[in-house]
């Protein structure tokens, strides 16, 4: 009697997987937080602290994270910094003592997030294959989508009994998420004995400094919108179910078009489609203080959102086109440093300048993102010479593998 062989889950499936699961409890977070300090007696400074510490402590240990990522592998950076903010998480939920020990323990979840971005890009890239890493990126980036539009809905539900509730929904869902973890095999690339180590001069590869500096971009627009996006919508009558909603219908785009962005970005010439995409973008952001119908907003809105979808996933793959297997996880690591550190700048000088006019925070993000578009158009490597994935790599070494 024939048997049928089910297929095998792939562990890209799994990774993703469990990212989805840990991000929908984590984003549970991001809208009770500024409540909960309220709640422990601090003012508009300590809140600021309180959701700036975990963002800066991100951001520090990206580059020294990438490379104990190169060095012990994948798995243990995986599962042991997951399992860190976990604990941290129910910590949090125990909501015992003072506001500046809550306020530390907060930080230290920033400090196991950011031991943890390097080693989930650098998994996603070995897992992925050189011909399809954009669209790795891509379906990373669709996991997190959604995690964001479930995650802040329970964690408001869960507030309505207790808003520490939000770190015990974290510290649940990043447990869950660590069983599906379990299943991904360790891919870091050793070192050939007998090579010798070739130093990775980031700096001087326009492969890696050119994406990074675009992510940076791209972090400080989106940083700048989370503190803007509310008080531009209010200003127009609208109220904060409405402001919900046009940040959830931003998000659709990017989970309907995330495979169909990421397989164009594989297979197509990166320079151009990263100018047109930042360009587009950059228009976007300079048209919305002359708009005052919500229709009009959405409409941009979803336009920026089908060029958004783009640039993430193509920068990621960039920089890891042009990076040695051997030094992956610090590459991620530079782009996450990037990143995180445009995030703060975002939110801490274009997110304030709303406050000296309402154009100028839009307009000053439209300029960056020309600027990163001009960059692309000069100095982003069209499409970097193809590496071996990882399997490859082992099986030119053992062909017996095979």
């Amino acid at each position: 009697m024939l048997r049928l062989r089910r297929p095998r889950t792939s562990p890209l499936f799994w990774l993703l997987s469990g990212q989805l699961i840990m991000f929908a409890g984590v984003a549970a977070i991001f809208p009770i937080a500024p409540l909960y300090v309220r709640r422990h007696g601090g003012g508009s400074l300590a809140i600021a602290l309180f959701i700036a510490g975990p963002l800066i402590a991100n951001m520090l240990v990206q580059v020294p994270a990438g490379r104990l990522t190169d060095r012990v592998g994948r798995r243990p950076m995986l599962l042991g910094s997951r399992a860190a903010f976990g604990a941290l998480s129910l910590a949090l939920f125990a909501d015992v003592g003072p506001l500046w020990l809550l306020a530390t323990l907060r930080t230290l979840q920033g400090v196991s997030s950011g031991a943890y971005v390097p080693a989930l890009r650098a998994a996603v890239v070995d897992l992925s294959g050189p011909e399809k890493r954009a669209e790795g990126f891509a379906k990373l980036q669709a996991c997190e989508m959604v995690g964001l539009l479930v995650g802040p809905f329970i964690g408001g539900a869960v507030a309505l009994w207790r808003d520490s509730a939000i770190f015990g929904v974290a510290g649940v869902a990043v447990l869950f998420g660590l069983l599906a973890m379990r299943r991904i095999p360790e891919t870091r690339v050793l070192h050939d004995a007998d090579e010798k180590p070739v130093r990775f001069r980031w700096w001087r590869n326009p492969g890696v400094l050119v994406p990074a500096l675009g992510v940076a971009a791209l972090g400080t627009v989106f940083s700048m919108y989370d503190v803007v996006w509310p008080l531009y919508l209010s200003a127009r009558g609208n109220s904060s179910l409405v402001i919900g909603i046009t940040i959830s219908l931003f998000a659709v785009p990017l989970l309907i078009l995330a495979r169909p962005g990421g397989r164009l970005a594989d297979r197509s010439n990166r320079r151009w489609l990263m100018v047109a995409s930042f360009a587009v973008s950059g228009g976007c952001a300079a048209l919305y203080p002359a708009l005052r119908s919500l229709g009009l907003i959405i409409a941009l809105g979803t336009v920026e959102a089908c060029a958004y979808v783009l640039i993430e996933p193509t920068m990621f793959a960039v920089i890891s086109d042009s990076s040695n297997a051997q030094d992956r996880g610090r590459a991620m690591g530079i782009g996450g440093l990037f990143q995180f550190g445009g995030m703060a700048f975002g939110a801490l000088v274009l997110g304030a300048l709303y406050g000296v006019g309402e154009g100028i925070s839009f307009w000053g993000a439209a300029g960056v993102l020309v600027a990163a578009a001009v960059l692309c158009a000069f100095a982003l490597p069209p499409r970097a010479p193809q590496r071996p994935s990882v399997r490859s790599e082992r099986l030119a070494m053992n062909p017996l593998e095979s």
